[in-house]
């Protein structure tokens, strides 16, 4: 096989029906380095495939598709080009949805109206639409899942269809059989040794004699797993061969082990040589507290070493109170800073996607590079000097999967003060936004979207702003093409000196390249600029380039290679990730 085509193909492209068959296309390129045997063309698989692809239409709801006659080219070298004619017909629609309830009732005696509105919304067959088997069967549980978290965890859901084949239209008609209302019974807790049992029975969103739930349930499980002292923790109903109204509740735990260490070891462009370990202790002072001691060393980090005290459940089921004292050295490309100092951050988890965070910090700070701005004062070039602050922060990411996202969106937002709410000699506040987003384009096609914008004030009237909170630009996280930090203002000896503005913007393009190797383009733009809140578009600074990454475990790992574009200079950037660069 050379070549497969289909053509009269209207609503699903080559490539989708591609993966409905068994024939493949050989190519140069798949035989010779991704070792793949050339596939024969022969009648027999042709029908089979045929078949297939028959199926696939019927199940989207075109139940009337034919295939013309095969065109079969062979050329000199026995290469076969296919092309396959397909008369798709007309769809069947959906013309009415109806719901029995107990063989009685409809669905407005049994549901109130925000829960009706609630179900429609997450339904996927609706009146209109085409009918599909996949959106019938997501359904099926769909509704069974609205009458579990009103109290009936025997709900079993079936569905029949009235075709009319002039029309090619469909009545979609649900029934829905409810069984007995049930209530949650006692709560039994096994596989727990060092962790009380009061402590897990703490974190129930439910109470014994509630009506039964499984969003509680789920709920339940999320609180208890935020204790993080476990391998396992499931919550499960124990539902027997009887139907009966009161149902026990039992929480499976499986305890993590009390000592833990991770440590790793690597090598960037950027970091060099770099390695870190990880140990955390379990029940730390309190039944779920944990203790952590970290220590990293890179080139960009000669040292970084803390202390983290977590307290699940702090106040509510999902936040987190944490101690932090920590000691660091920094080796940018524009300054060597030596910190140390401690934070007190209270974390709140709203849901899966929504995490935010307010944090009391202080440090110490010796800066051996200034990083002078112009309009500084005197006092401004001492290289010592406190900070006293507060970082408000909070994410939303709704990406899937999250290491290699193909659909999805994350927003970010963090700010942070100084010496404003406490009396200082450095008073100012920085703004840091982010927006990414992603689209599946098609099967193994991703286009990745990316815009940032960040501004830095004092608010006492004076300009010097300490170097390690400025905005730097460049490197393999933010405007490939430049080597890391140095976009932006330079002193006059060419050293990065930050600025109080940034705006960064990518575009990429990824695409898969059988199994395990991704192939990105991509385009950056980006600058940063010395005055607070200030952003010229006309001085933005572009960039472009290519990669590879190679899919692990952990994520993608590769290397990019980006240059500048409408720009004086034209080197060509390595840029080595583990991880997308957003």
């Amino acid at each position: 096989m050379r070549k497969i085509k289909f053509t009269g193909n209207k609503h699903f492209p080559d490539y989708r029906l591609k993966d409905e068959i068994t024939i493949e296309s050989s190519t140069w390129f798949k035989e010779k380095i991704f070792g793949k045997e050339p596939v024969y063309y022969n009648e027999e698989l042709y029908s089979e495939d045929l078949q297939r692809i028959r199926i696939f239409y019927q199940k989207q709801g075109y139940l009337n598709v034919t295939f013309g006659h095969p065109k079969v080219v062979m050329n000199k070298r026995n290469k076969v080009k296919l092309t396959v004619p397909v008369v798709e017909g007309e769809p069947v629609l959906i013309s009415d949805i109806s719901y029995i309830v107990d063989s009685t009732y409809t669905i407005e005696q049994v549901l109130t109206d925000q829960e009706r509105k609630k179900l429609e919304f997450k339904t996927e067959a609706t009146a209109t639409k085409i009918f599909r088997d996949q959106a019938i069967t997501n359904d099926k549980i769909t509704i069974a899942e609205a009458f579990y978290d009103e109290g009936y965890p025997y709900t079993l859901v079936k569905h029949k269809l009235e075709v009319d084949t002039t029309l090619h239209s469909t009545q979609l008609n649900w029934y829905v059989n409810r069984g007995p209302k049930s209530y949650f019974g006692p709560t039994n807790v096994v596989g727990n040794s060092r962790i009380k049992t009061k402590s897990i029975l703490r974190q129930l969103d439910y109470n014994e004699g509630d009506v039964w739930s499984k969003k509680a349930i789920d709920q339940t499980q999320k609180q208890i797993f935020n204790q993080g002292n476990y391998r396992v923790a499931s919550v499960k109903t124990q539902i027997g061969t009887e139907l009966v109204d009161t149902l026990p509740m039992q929480i499976i735990i499986n305890e993590a082990p009390r000592w833990s260490i991770r440590f790793g070891a690597g090598y960037g462009r950027e970091d060099k040589i770099r390695a870190f370990t990880d140990v955390q202790y379990l029940s730390f002072l309190t039944n779920t507290g944990r203790l952590n001691f970290y220590a990293k060393h890179s080139g960009l980090e000669p040292y970084n070493l803390y202390l983290k005290f977590s307290q699940p459940s702090f106040l509510f089921p999902i936040n987190t109170l944490t101690l932090y004292p920590f000691m660091q050295r920094q080796n940018e490309p524009g300054y060597k800073i030596d910190r140390i100092g401690y934070s007190i951050t209270f974390l709140q988890n709203f849901s899966k996607e929504l995490n935010t965070s307010i944090a009391f910090i202080y440090e110490d700070v010796d800066v051996d590079t200034t990083g002078y701005m112009e309009g500084s004062s005197a006092k401004d070039t001492e290289t010592f000097y406190q900070k006293t602050g507060i970082a408000l922060g909070g994410i939303y990411n709704n990406t899937d999967p999250i290491l290699d996202p193909v659909q999805g969106f994350v927003v970010s937002f963090n700010t942070k003060t100084n010496d404003i709410l406490f009396s200082g000699d450095m008073p100012f506040f920085r703004v840091l936004t982010e927006f990414k987003t992603y689209v599946g384009l098609q099967k193994g096609v991703v286009l990745a979207l990316k815009a940032k914008m960040g501004g830095i004030k004092r608010t006492d009237g004076e300009v010097f702003i300490p170097v390690e909170e400025r905005f730097f630009a460049g490197g393999s996280h933010s405007v490939r093409g430049w080597s890391r930090s140095d976009l932006g203002p330079q002193d006059e000896d060419g050293t990065p000196i930050g600025g109080n503005s940034l705006l960064e913007s990518s575009a990429e393009l990824r695409f898969d390249l059988g199994r395990e190797l991704k192939l990105t383009v991509f385009a950056d733009a980006g600058n940063v600029w010395k005055d607070s809140f200030m952003y010229k578009l006309n001085d933005l600074h572009y960039s472009a380039g290519f990669g590879l990454k190679y899919k692990t475990v952990i994520g993608p790992a590769g290397i990019d290679f980006a240059r500048p574009v409408f720009d004086n200079t034209n080197k060509w950037q390595i840029h080595f990730n583990i991880g997308h660069s957003f």
